[in-house]
């Protein structure tokens, strides 16, 4: 090894590019949406099961119906969210 620093041959896999469109990929804040698709997914599977307990423990339907209507809304908001970077990114 020598004492000089030597460039790297290949970029960082953390580190973000630019297209020739202006997007940028890659990088800590990018996460695929396959990914984010899955934690949906686990999140709404995640609720099922909460409100199929809350409904078992008192046969009360209005129990899972919140549990549902709670994670329905979290998921509505993050939806939103996501939209609202979505557009503000490519208006850039």
């Amino acid at each position: 090894m020598s004492g000089t620093p030597q460039a790297p041959s290949q970029a960082s896999p953390l580190s973000s590019e630019q297209r020739a469109d202006g997007s940028v990929t890659g990088g800590p804040g990018q996460a695929p949406e396959k990914i984010i698709r899955g934690i949906m997914l686990a999140l709404v599977g995640w609720g099922v099961i909460q409100a199929l307990g809350a409904w078992m423990f008192n046969y009360d339907p209005r129990r899972g119906l919140l549990v549902l209507v709670c994670v329905g809304g979290f998921l509505g908001f993050w939806l939103a969210a996501l939209s609202v970077r979505r557009r503000r990114l490519q208006a850039k």
